[in-house]
């Protein structure tokens, strides 16, 4: 099972370097494309500068350019090209409703380059965009090609065993094989390997490892039963502690990055057992929703949320914000509590907002009715932990949503060298048409802030850098204090 979920960790690691360059790809030629101006020559020096500029910042495209007649007639690598290079020699074509996909073109006798055609403009891939699987001492030994659902087109090898994932037939008996697609995108990766397994290890080191795995497993036996009692007892304790009403909510305000002001508070639960002292969400959400206990969880915070902070919402013309499940939208007791609240307090439009974090993949359709109809009595909705897994682009895209709030997994990525990191550009591109709002969670630190002032001057924040999540009564002096 090690050896397969390393073969299973390198495909997924090369399927998301592979979207990335997708997205950087359709990014870089999104930013060329805005610049050109029409006429009979795009390759000014003005326009040319301006590719270098917009190449720069991503790591996995080496060029850009310009095509006149079918030729390349100037890049940010080259400059203005006299004569224009051809672009018809090379090795594969894949032909997409968006553009061209052209490997192994002959620019010249000695350079051969992957490109995408789109809209008279080529954007140059880097040679190095999966060199570190080639030769990172832990993925070296790995294959992988890179192609289509159907399996009938491969856009790249890699590895040195790439050429039996690139064939329709069997592999050999030894050869692990696992397959990973893209949720946003025609694309998938076939990663594979030679499982030696323990039989090829001196005899003292298999020996070593047969005593290791017998006291692992003895003692893994003794975790999973105590773990199975203490799970029975948390059960029961948390459905004890929801019905007496012993959970209790913090609120974490969301503030704007232009001028750092508070725009709204996230109203958080949390749980403080007698016995055992605090529990973590990451622990008790969980366990609510496989106890089927996720809509009185909800209910309980709608209601305590409500009615705790909302005048000082109203008050103070900021929103406050609740998470729920997505299906919540389909319950008649969520529907009957949260209009209930709406019209007992008289809540100004657009002043509650729900987060929807969709972890199992659902009805977007339906969830577009029922979101639809909440939004007729006021309520607005955002996308929470973008950037998870969980929440992908064919949610955000179809739903009706207000605000896209980016996972701390993304912001934390900000000044590293991360893959994630690679994503933020496209990103500001994408959702710029999408949602009015965007929120970063997550931020911690003055270099996030800013990044954010100068990339994304338009979103908000949450996170400890501006303040932790706070008891009501702080959060009610803070909202004074910084408001009034």
């Amino acid at each position: 099972m090690i050896f397969r979920d390393k073969i299973k960790d390198y495909t997924s690691d090369v399927l998301v370097r592979s979207e990335s360059l997708l997205v950087q790809t359709e990014s870089v030629k999104t930013a060329a494309k805005s610049h050109l101006n029409i006429g009979d020559s795009p390759c000014t020096n003005e326009n040319i500068l301006h590719l270098r500029v917009v190449v720069w910042p991503y790591p996995l495209i080496k060029d850009v350019g310009y095509i006149i007649k079918g030729e390349l007639a100037c890049s940010a690598l080259w400059g203005s090209l006299r004569p224009t290079l051809s672009l018809e020699h090379f090795d594969k074509k894949w032909t997409s409703r968006e553009g061209v996909w052209l490997f192994g073109i002959k620019l010249m006798d000695d350079i051969s380059v992957n490109g995408y055609i789109s809209e008279g403009i080529m954007v140059t891939l880097s040679p190095f965009v999966f060199r570190r699987f080639e030769t990172d001492m832990y993925s070296k030994n790995f294959s992988a090609v890179v192609g289509n659902s159907k399996h009938d087109r491969h856009y790249f090898n890699i590895g040195p065993d790439a050429p039996l994932l690139d064939r329709h037939d069997s592999v050999p008996l030894r050869f692990r094989v696992f397959r990973a697609c893209s949720l946003h995108y025609d694309l998938c990766v076939a990663g594979g390997g030679y499982f030696t397994g323990i039989f090829s290890e001196h005899w003292s080191i298999q020996m070593l490892l047969v005593t290791v795995s017998l006291l692992s497993g003895l003692m893994i036996y003794i975790i999973i039963m105590n773990r199975a009692e203490l799970n029975s007892s948390l059960s029961a304790r948390f459905v004890k502690a929801l019905k007496n009403e012993a959970l209790s909510l913090v609120y974490q305000p969301i503030y704007r990055i232009e001028d750092g002001q508070i725009c709204g508070f996230e109203a958080l639960l949390r749980w403080k057992d007698e016995r055992l002292g605090n529990i973590s969400p990451e622990v008790f959400i969980p366990l609510s929703e496989r106890e089927g206990l996720q809509e009185d969880v909800t209910l309980f915070v709608i209601n305590h949320a409500i009615r705790e902070f909302i005048h000082t919402a109203i008050q103070n013309e900021i929103f406050l914000s609740v998470n729920i499940n997505p299906s919540d939208l389909d319950s008649e007791k969520f529907r009957d509590k949260l209009l209930g609240l709406i019209s007992e307090y008289n809540i100004p439009y657009k002043t509650i907002l729900l987060e929807i974090t969709e972890r199992q993949g659902g009805d977007f359709e339906g969830m577009k009715i029922h979101i639809d109809k909440y939004k007729n009595h006021g309520a607005r909705f955002a996308i929470d932990d973008f950037g998870t897994g969980y929440s992908n682009l064919n949610l955000v895209t179809a739903l009706d949503v207000d605000e896209i709030k980016i996972d701390k997994s993304l912001t934390s990525a900000i000044g590293t060298e991360s893959l994630r990191y690679d994503l933020l550009p496209g990103l500001h591109e994408m959702f710029r048409s999408i949602a009015d709002k965007i929120v970063f969670e997550g931020v911690e630190t003055q270099e996030q802030v800013n990044y954010l002032k100068t990339f994304w001057p338009q979103s908000y924040a949450q996170g400890w850098y501006y303040s932790r999540a706070l008891p009501l009564e702080e959060a009610r002096k803070l909202t004074i204090r910084e408001l009034n």
